[in-house]
């Protein structure tokens, strides 16, 4: 087909369809349960069935795990039995769906249609014409209504229909400031899920994590289900670096007792009034060691595999009393183990790893306990007589003793909507320690650097008559390569590099107008540890900045012109001057400005370079999710683009992942044309 009756036929077909798609949709339903043990439904907001929908922004292919974050929740949910009744995408991606009818938005047409939902975007800010306030803003790349949705355009709007459970997968938008004016959306809601300060869009992503932990896993029948909130807090631990904030706003106490339909306690649609909560979890591990010298070369680190099989998974569940059946997800990702009949503990193992997670789920992040530890340093000494008598468990004795485990309590506090801003708080239950250990590699003769990133996480989590009731570990085996090195950026080099072009940090970090260093600690070398559901070849040298995101407030929108997103947030930069140290994408096929006429394939291609090999290859659409593995990809029927009323693209991504879990993406856009006759599965008002 030639490129000219191409562009003929794209226009004669929109040219016909312009009533019809004057405001269209599309949805991706299938068949669901109804169940819904764990508590009545209100026959007036809920339609009894169990649905799940979400939306997410990957910028341009430039933070592709936002689509693993959101389809990741989607599918463990809707392979448990639930409906899947919306997964919109980049330009499907609309503010309005967010909004309340009462301000212009279509909230009650979606995210309220559905039990659960998850946006992935970035957090940011905006000027807040209800509350006269510049606050923070969940930011969408379209025009839909607009590109912000701030507190006041979702006041009491939420749960009035079926909502439950939203998360925000986004930088800050719960944070300090603002928290108070997002509580005041709540109608019905119970929990509103998100983070307080900076969080990173790394693989597989928050929303996948939170959904396997949530859903009842038919391949482990004795394993306990774990809550909302800790299936939050946990995905938290094993895909967030150090200082991550995740915060669970809920109307009432009672909600964080919330278990997804299906499988426990739900709690009711409580009536908003002038109180909320929220409860915080920091991925915590100790802060990075400064360098003693200035270093040119750093030794290459290798890690060393391990062979995680049965046997293996039955010695860490052995070191912790564990009944000795051992469960194995289908695919194949996850062990777990359980205790004696009634005791509701849990140790999930990762295979790409070995990493652990161990808790008793009816004790980490539930009800308050009667005598906690009485200072930090006991919790410290309790936390330690934990590990000496399980000497056993994988690299339980990796960390750097000379450096202070930190000591955190956790608890919940209340909050007045009322009182907007927020003038009192109080920790008013206090429900645990959580005890984060440092682990670090020596470099030269008395100097020493940190492991840093999620992968380098060992916390142990002490709840009351000092009883420990989770503990995440089990970092992996490293070994120095003799005689081998890396050369190393200054630190003023590797920031230069990160500013011209800042998805080349190792966590994708939000997007910022300014990043600033200005007061903050000097920035320290070490070494990197991706999230253990990752295989790794070796650790990775960074530079540790700390630094102040801003965002420009909407235009003529607020005058301070500038909105802090984040405050000492850390941004891990590759510190390797090696010029093919991290790995380059290119789409090959199809071109630019590719136009598929209805039923038309397409032949996809790319190209690699850079990175530690092996390299892996993703295909992903924003409209098709999913396209295929490797270099090429055949045959590829694409769907259009039928959201919009004006002609939109199929935006197709490769992902490029190389042994260390670097990735780099290209994108293309391809217009695909839909039939000539076409009504869409959900018309929009």
């Amino acid at each position: 087909m030639s490129k000219h009756f191409r562009q003929l036929l794209v226009g004669l077909v929109w040219f016909l369809m312009a009533g019809l798609l004057a405001s269209s949709a599309a949805s991706y339903a299938t068949p669901g349960s109804t169940v819904a043990p764990g508590g009545p439904r209100d026959p007036d907001v809920d339609d009894g069935v169990s649905e799940v929908g979400v939306e997410w922004d990957t910028d341009s292919g430039a933070r592709p795990y936002w689509y693993d974050s959101a389809i990741g929740v989607y599918n463990w949910l809707t392979s448990v039995g639930w409906q899947g009744n919306f997964k919109w995408a980049n330009s499907q991606t609309w503010e309005e769906d967010f909004k309340a009818a009462a301000n212009g938005g279509t909230e009650h047409l979606w995210v309220d249609t559905v039990d659960l939902a998850l946006v992935g975007t970035h957090g940011s800010g905006a000027w807040d014409s209800f509350w006269g306030a510049a606050l923070s803003s969940v930011w969408f790349s379209t025009t839909e209504d607009d590109q912000h949705l701030s507190p006041g355009e979702a006041l009491l709007s939420y749960g009035d229909g079926d909502l439950e459970w939203l998360a925000i997968d986004s930088c800050s938008v719960l944070n300090d400031g603002s928290i108070a004016y997002w509580a005041t959306t709540f109608n019905g809601l119970h929990l509103l899920l998100g983070f307080a300060n900076t969080m990173y869009v790394n693989y597989p992503g928050d929303g996948s994590y939170w959904g396997f932990l949530m859903a009842p896993k038919p391949w482990c029948p004795l394993c306990p289900t774990l809550n909302v909130t800790q299936s939050w807090f946990i995905g938290t631990d094993w895909n967030q670096p150090a200082g991550v904030r995740a915060r669970v706003l809920a109307e009432e106490l009672d909600n964080y007792n919330d278990y997804i339909w299906g499988v426990g306690y739900v709690s009711p649609d409580y009536a908003p009034d002038d109180d909320f909560w929220w409860w915080d979890h920091v991925s915590g591990t100790p802060e990075p060691r400064p360098l003693n010298d200035p270093l040119t070369t750093l030794p290459i680190y290798q890690v060393v595999p391990r062979q995680v099989n049965g046997t293996y998974v039955q010695g860490v569940g052995q070191a912790l009393g564990l009944e000795p059946a051992v469960y194995s997800s289908p695919d194949g990702s996850y062990y777990a183990m359980t205790g004696s009949g009634g005791d509701n503990v849990l140790l999930i193992v990762l295979a790409a790893s070995g990493s652990y997670y161990y808790l008793d789920t009816d004790l980490l992040w539930q009800d308050p306990p009667q005598a906690l530890p009485a200072s930090a340093d006991e919790a410290r000494q309790v936390a330690m007589n934990f590990l000496v008598a399980h000497d056993t468990l994988p690299g339980v004795f990796g960390f750097d003793p000379a450096i202070t485990p930190t000591a955190v309590l956790e608890g919940q506090t209340q909050g007045v909507p009322g009182q907007v801003p927020l003038r009192e708080a109080g920790l008013t239950n206090p429900m645990n320690y959580a005890v984060s250990y440092a682990r670090t590699v020596e470099v030269s003769p008395g100097q020493t650097l940190s492991i840093v990133g999620p992968g380098s996480r060992q916390n142990v989590y002490i709840s009351g008559n000092n009883e420990v009731v989770g503990i995440v570990g089990g970092w992996r085996d490293v070994q120095m390569v003799a005689g081998s090195s890396v050369p190393v950026k200054t630190s003023d080099d590797a920031w230069s590099d990160f500013l011209a072009n800042p998805e080349t940090a190792v966590a994708h970090v939000p997007a910022a107008d300014l990043y600033d260093l200005a007061g903050n600690p000097a920035p320290a070398l070490a070494y990197y540890e991706q999230p253990t559901s990752l295989g790794q070849a070796e650790l990775i040298p960074v530079w540790v900045f700390v630094a102040d995101l801003y965002v420009e407030t909407a235009q003529g929108l607020a005058p301070e012109g500038l909105t802090l997103l984040a405050e000492d947030a850390k941004i891990y930069v590759p510190a390797s001057a090696e010029p093919a140290a991290l790995p380059q994408a290119t789409i090959l096929t199809p071109p630019p400005g590719t136009v598929l006429a209805p039923g038309e394939t397409v032949d996809l291609s790319g190209a690699a370079s850079g990175g530690v090999a092996p390299l892996s290859y993703e295909w992903s659409s924003d409209v098709d999710g999913f396209l295929g593995s490797g270099p090429a990809v055949n045959d590829v029927l694409l769907s259009p683009n039928l959201r919009t009323a004006l002609p939109a693209p199929n935006v197709v991504t490769l992902r490029v992942t190389d042994a260390n879990g670097l990735t780099a993406t290209a994108t293309v856009e391809v217009l695909v044309v839909p039939p000539l006759v076409f009504l869409p599965a959900v018309l929009r008002p």
